[in-house]
C-alpha cells in the first residue's frame, strides 16, 4: 500500500511538472527516466501485496513506456513530452490509488448472501 501511495505522489508530481514547470524535465530526459524506473520498481513491489495485480501490471507497462519515451530524447517535440508526462502521470496515479484503496470484503464460505 505504501508503494502505491508513493506512486500516486510521483504520478501527480509528473503531471505537475508537465503542466506548470516543463523546464524541469523537457531539456533533461534523464530525470524522467529516473522517475519512470522508480515507478516501475514501486509497481513491482506493490503488485505482490495487492488484491488484484492488474493495476500494478499496467503501471509497470506504463512506467516502462515512459522510460522508453525518455530515452528517445523528445525534447525537440514539446507536445510529445507534455502529453507523455501528463497522460502517463495521470494514469499511473489513478491506477495506483485504485490499487491502494481497493480491498473488497471477503466472500462468505457458505454461499449465503447478507
Amino acid at each position: 500500500m505504501i508503494a502505491n501511495l508513493v506512486n500516486v505522489v510521483l504520478g501527480l508530481a509528473l503531471v505537475y511538472v508537465a503542466v506548470l514547470a516543463p523546464a524541469l524535465t523537457a531539456p533533461r530526459p534523464g530525470r524522467v527516466l529516473v522517475v519512470a524506473l522508480i515507478m516501475l520498481v514501486l509497481a513491482w513491489v506493490a503488485r505482490r501485496s495487492d488484491h488484484d495485480p492488474w493495476q500494478n501490471n499496467t503501471n509497470m507497462a506504463l512506467a516502462a513506456l515512459l522510460a522508453v519515451m525518455a530515452v528517445l530524447h523528445l525534447e525537440h517535440f514539446p507536445l510529445a513530452v507534455f502529453w507523455t508526462q501528463f497522460s502517463f502521470g495521470t494514469l499511473i496515479a489513478v491506477l495506483a490509488l485504485w490499487a491502494a484503496l481497493y480491498h473488497p470484503a471477503p466472500r462468505q464460505a457458505d454461499g449465503a448472501h447478507p
